[in-house]
């Protein structure tokens, strides 16, 4: 009998170093289920400098909300509105500081600084904002410009019209000759000169005062703010461009380059898709906002004049000397003309590409649209 119970005592402990593993594997699983055990989540500060009520800055708050969600919450963005992290001009800097980890930017507000990125703002026959935001991140992707290797580019969008809405305070330009002596507030100068226009440096939010106060004549450019900035108030003449041949004006969202690098890698492919589909909603907002402008005017009494097609083939062969002028400068700039002219080409393929997906995703050309509103 004695024997028999050493044998069950010896197996009766070697059954106890089992029993503490089971339990402690069944404690483990139950602390996963709870949520705890977790690796902590991936927090990050994103900086707009538009107001939270600006179609673009909910947008990009939409997108920030969509890396979460596609992320089950390993990521989580804390979105900094009105520039009260980073202001526009300081945006580029900023993110690669590390002031803020993501950020959303003009290339405008950094002259200079973007010279092959360049290309994409070229007058262009780019149908909508959609089009031409993923011929820009198409471009963007293949021939990774230098000049933003310190950061990483998330999403590009531009307005698919740059010089298509020309509001003016005291008399109305619908002719060639009615630019001369007309000082302008645009993003594209050399066009605005090449028109015969006089280009005035003049801060956005200073250019509803200047031209209530007759500093400014007016103001070139989507017409996009003429509702988001209530430029309709102050424009009683708005000359709709309908010139196919426009330039563009790329905005960005970037990321900290050290932040990205340290992402784990399915985090890192979950926001690149996430960013991808938003090149293209970001874009259509520009079209909607650009619409919005002219209904605005409407709305307030303002006169709408679209420029007649022969008129507006005037404009286009006066702005035409401005790209093989701009291309040329490009070469001073380090790159050959070879290179250049590849990379045009490349983006004019570009654009007649996603010209040519807008019906397949239901995406109507921004004329189209305008054409409606202006019946």
């Amino acid at each position: 009998m004695a024997r028999e119970e050493k044998i069950a005592m010896k197996k009766y402990f070697l059954l106890i170093p089992f029993a503490v593993i089971l339990t402690v594997g069944i404690l483990i699983g139950g602390l996963i289920q709870s949520g705890y055990g977790q690796p902590a989540p991936i927090k990050l500060t994103y900086a707009l400098f538009q107001p939270a009520t600006a179609a673009l800055s909910a947008m990009n708050t939409a997108f920030a909300k969509e890396i979460e969600k596609q992320t089950n919450g390993r990521v989580q963005i804390t979105v900094f509105q009105s520039g009260s992290l980073l202001g526009a001009p300081a945006m580029f800097q900023g993110i690669r500081n590390g002031i803020a980890d993501m950020g959303n930017g003009i290339t405008s507000y950094s002259p200079g600084n973007f010279p092959f990125t360049s290309i994409t703002e070229l007058p262009n026959d780019a149908d909508s904002g959609w089009a031409v935001s993923y011929a820009q991140y198409d471009f963007l992707m293949k021939y990774q410009p230098k000049e933003w290797n310190d950061v990483h580019i998330l999403t590009v969008v531009s307005p698919g019209a740059d010089v298509m809405g020309i509001g003016t305070g005291r008399a109305p330009i619908r002719t060639l000759e009615d630019w001369k002596g007309k000082s302008i507030r645009v993003n594209h100068a050399d066009i605005i000169t090449a028109l015969g226009g006089t280009v005035k440096d003049v801060p956005m939010a200073e250019v509803f005062d200047s031209i209530s106060k007759g500093v400014l004549d007016g103001v070139v450019g989507t017409t996009e703010p003429f509702k988001s900035w209530r430029l309709g108030d102050v424009c009683k003449y708005l000359t709709v461009n309908t010139a196919p041949l426009q330039p563009s004006i790329l905005w960005y969202n970037i990321m900290n380059k050290n932040k990205w690098n340290n992402l784990p890698p399915d985090i890192q492919k979950t926001i690149t898709d996430v960013s991808r589909e938003y090149v293209g909603k970001l874009g259509l907002t520009w079209d909607d906002q650009a619409v919005a402008g002219v209904e605005y005017c409407k709305s307030v009494g303002g006169s709408v004049y679209v420029l007649p097609k022969n008129e507006a083939d005037r404009w286009t062969a006066a702005i035409l000397p401005v790209i093989d002028a701009r291309l040329k400068n490009l070469t001073t700039k380090g790159f050959t003309r070879q290179e250049v002219e590849d990379a045009w080409n490349y983006f004019k393929s570009r654009v007649a590409y996603w010209n040519g997906q807008q019906a397949k995703n239901n995406v109507t050309p921004l004329l189209v649209r305008m054409e409606k509103v202006l019946k």
